[in-house]
């Protein structure tokens, strides 16, 4: 702030001040009259409480106290206000070095159209792509393509649900799966998607549902075909249950024990028991009838591996128990298990599920036994199987499958989402991942796990509400630079002036600008185009999106939005 700007404010707060106690002193007067007429006139009234003895209303004292605390409150909005228009300025002067709107045009609605119709021609009524966000300053919309994986990254409170994970919910063409560890977004989602098919929620919890009885279940341990898919599954259960202090973990007992799990997983699999079995075997040390188990259905390998355990030294093969144990520790959990087995609960397909419109609501809270790896277990099942039906017909699902992963980093913590995001999108199979932060992301998956979700998604989405240095420094480059002219004059010795023009690159945003990014503000990193800056939408003041969640017909105005899909335009 400059020094003239400082003046300002200083003369403007004194004003404020002495326009409330001007006030209070008539105020006071009205309520403890002195018997002097205190003049309307400002200076007349200073003069007259200054230099001719006016007294001071008793009342006067309170009402000047309300003055100042009001005087500072308004001063405090004022600040507050300019902060907002200058980052305002700022994103704004950057907008004219991001994207043009011929370049941003491979973004929008017209070639988005073309390339959904390609790349699905099958589909009924599809939408162009996925609704980010309108260009600032214009109505026209950014949206994600079909063959495109989104990492958004929104700071804490900075709208990423209200703005974008319930509008690609509400806008899904077909099956549409959402995530999350709180009950944000979920009411929305399902009065948006009601009449789009059935809804399912998994909510061990009860963050959102007040039911004990499961509303569905599903067994991870039907999606075993092999040892690799029971070694996947153990990973899941390993990562879910592996707290920041622990990466790293211990290489030896860390890996026989996961691979233990695996094992008893297989077995039991193989043998159609429950889940809970699995926790049986592994707390009570039963690895020979496991053993037995693998062998008599000629898994040799398997059986080898247990029987290795099971004769080494005794703290050894305590250690791999117990390194087991801990990573099954959510299988502990009755009540967790009823979303296993229970009588009488309908049962979760996921290869229906994939074909059809349905919703699934995934929700599960952060720690161990929370549920999180049956939930992790459930979306790698749905992936596995929508991968099947891609490449059975010629490629691609005929009709996209949206996956919203809200509070990924908290609760989906399947170590393969990495290395798949290079090769979902051109399946139809269309993952957003969302966390608060890149630190987020790297306790999760690790450095190189991060990494390789951020390098590889082709829609990444900045939405403010970061004081990573680092990383603010990353999207800064990533935004790039432009040349800045400055102008300067000198005077030589003989009292000529003499003008020169200098070119200098600076960021077109630096790491402030972009810590302080305006609320509802988002920048856009496509693989298509240079950056972008978009105005993300939230539902409530949505015309279209409000009416379809509150039930209501949509406003004859708001019809026809472009990206959005045809039946919410429908009255």
């Amino acid at each position: 702030m400059n020094d003239t700007k400082t003046k300002w404010l200083t003369a403007g707060l004194g004003a404020l001040l002495l326009g409330g106690l001007y006030l209070a002193v008539h105020v006071g007067a009205a309520i403890t009259p002195t018997g002097h007429t205190y003049s309307w006139n400002f200076f007349t009234l200073l003069g007259d409480m200054v230099l001719r003895g006016a007294l001071w209303p008793p009342a006067a004292t309170g009402a000047s106290i309300v003055a100042v605390i009001l005087a500072l409150i308004v001063f405090v909005g004022l600040l507050a206000w300019l902060a907002r228009r200058a980052a305002n300025k700022r994103g704004n002067a950057a907008i004219a070095h991001m994207a043009t709107l011929k370049q941003s045009a491979v973004l929008r609605e017209k070639a988005r159209a073309k390339e959904a119709a390609q790349l699905h021609p099958n589909a009924e009524s599809l939408p162009a792509g996925q609704s980010v966000g309108r260009l600032i300053g214009t109505k026209k919309w950014v949206l994600q393509g079909w063959r495109e994986l989104g990492v958004y990254v929104f700071g804490p409170g900075r709208g990423k649900t209200s703005g974008i994970v319930i509008r690609h919910m509400i806008e899904a063409p077909g099956a549409a799966i959402m995530t999350s560890n709180k009950v944000d977004g979920v009411r929305e989602t399902l009065a948006g998607r009601q009449d789009r098919g059935r809804a399912f929620i998994f909510d061990p919890n009860r963050i959102y549902r007040r039911d004990f009885t499961p509303d569905f279940v599903f067994n991870p341990l039907d999606y075993i075909e092999n040892a690799a898919d029971a070694k996947e599954l153990a990973a899941i259960f390993e990562a879910s249950t592996r707290k920041a202090s622990d990466r790293g973990g211990d290489a030896q007992f860390d890996t026989s024990g996961r691979d233990l799990l695996a094992y008893f997983f297989l077995a039991a699999k193989l043998e159609c028991q429950p889940l809970s079995m699995v926790y049986t075997w592994i707390a009570r040390g039963l690895g020979k009838d496991v053993q037995a188990i693998l062998e008599e259905h000629g898994k040799q390998g398997p059986a080898d591996a247990i029987a290795g355990v099971m004769l080494s030294p005794d703290k050894t093969r305590g250690s791999v128990f117990a390194t087991a144990q801990r990573m099954a520790s959510a299988l502990a959990d009755d009540e967790l298990l009823l979303w296993t087995s229970a009588e009488g609960v309908r049962r979760f397909e996921p290869a229906e599920f994939i074909t059809g419109s349905d919703t699934l609501v995934l929700l599960s809270k952060d720690g161990e036994g929370s549920g999180g790896a049956l939930l992790t277990a459930l979306v790698r099942a749905i992936c596995k199987t929508a991968q099947r039906a891609a490449e059975s017909n010629g490629g691609r699902l005929t009709v996209p499958l949206v996956m919203e992963l809200d509070e990924c980093a908290n609760i989906v913590k399947w170590p393969e989402l990495p290395s798949v995001y290079s090769y979902y999108g051109s399946l139809g199979i269309i993952l957003n991942t969302y966390f608060q932060s890149r630190a987020q992301g790297i306790e999760a998956f690790g450095q190189g796990g991060w990494g390789t979700l951020w390098d590889a998604a082709s829609n990444r989405v900045f939405g403010g509400g970061v004081l990573d240095d680092e990383f603010l420094k990353t999207i800064a480059a990533l935004i790039g630079e432009h040349d800045e002219i400055t102008y300067g004059s000198s005077t030589g010795r003989d009292g000529a002036m003499s003008t020169s023009t200098n070119t200098r690159k600076v960021n077109t945003m630096d790491v402030a600008a972009l810590a302080a990014l305006p609320q509802w503000r988002a920048i856009v990193f496509n693989s298509k185009s240079r950056p972008v800056m978009v105005h993300t939408v939230p539902w409530f003041i949505d015309k279209i999106l409000k009416a379809k969640i509150e039930g209501a017909a949509v406003p004859v105005e708001a019809r026809g939005r472009v990206g959005g899909a045809p039946w919410l335009t429908a009255t």
